[in-house]
């Protein structure tokens, strides 16, 4: 019974250190990882301007290729500039996606579901990230003219950091932000073009999923999952602490029974 207690009291410690930790937003940004001599520094959002070309169906179904040029670094809220960062006077930072999806007329205009997304980092050419996978991702579209469209993004990655210039601990990059778009059609196909600008953030943990109580639980062999949202941490915990209370309020009844 104690080490059925300890394993539940213990877990529930790591379920809330990890989600607090995962969803801190703050990255640290090494130039020098680069071969750049800015010292390292934080930062909570990069500012981008991209553009992309899009290709959609009668039916829904749409591509789409962009690329953009990151311009400053926010801390530590999305309008205060990072100074000294070196970013467009020693290096460029750049990023190229490819998407697909199906969008879906409302009564605005229309909402596109992202089922993929691709997303790469460049510093100098040099890939310093990139995405592992799909998330979360819709964008929205309003019409003012038959040609012309005004809308807004937003998409989440599983993100991977490559060769030591973001920080290692990051876990997910969300990319939002607002755009313009001009689309012409041709025969059952539409063709638009869009232009935005947006920031990127990360989310932050110990690493890519949590390390459970595995000596304890499965005799040393490490046992990973993945990340659930806060409140899905929240009322699991819950549960999990209301079991280990009962348990040792009935050790305490038996007790005073027995006496």
């Amino acid at each position: 019974m104690r080490l059925t207690l300890q394993i539940i009291l213990g877990t529930v410690v790591l379920m809330f250190l990890n989600a607090a930790l995962s969803y801190a937003s703050a990255v640290t940004i090494i130039p020098k990882a680069i071969g750049e001599p800015e010292k390292p520094f934080s930062t909570t959002s990069i500012g981008l301007n991209y553009a992309s070309a899009l290709s959609q169906t009668m039916t829904g179904a749409f591509s789409e290729t962009g690329g953009g040029a990151f311009n400053n670094f926010y801390f530590p809220d999305s309008t205060t500039v990072v100074d000294k960062t070196g970013l467009n006077k020693d290096y460029r930072l750049s990023a190229v996606f490819t998407a697909s999806g199906t969008a879906v007329p409302t009564q605005q205009g229309f909402t596109a579901t992202f089922n993929n997304f691709d997303l790469q980092i460049y510093a100098n050419r040099v890939l310093v990230g990139q995405s592992t996978g799909l998330v979360s991702g819709t964008a929205h579209i309003v019409p003012d003219s038959l040609v012309h469209a005004s809308g807004d993004f937003d998409v989440v990655v599983n993100f991977a950091p490559v060769g030591g210039f973001f920080s290692s601990n990051i876990l997910t990059a969300e990319l939002k932000g607002m755009n313009d778009s001009y689309t012409v059609g041709t025969g059952s196909t539409f063709y638009s073009f869009h232009t935005g600008a947006g920031s990127l953030s990360f989310t932050t943990g110990l690493s890519q999923g949590l390390t459970t109580l595995d000596t304890l639980i499965d005799g040393g062999q490490s046992q990973v999952i993945s990340n659930p949202e806060p409140a899905t941490f929240f009322l699991l915990g819950s549960g999990l602490t209301g079991y280990a209370v009962f348990h040792l309020w009935r050790r305490w009844r038996n007790s005073v029974i027995r006496l």
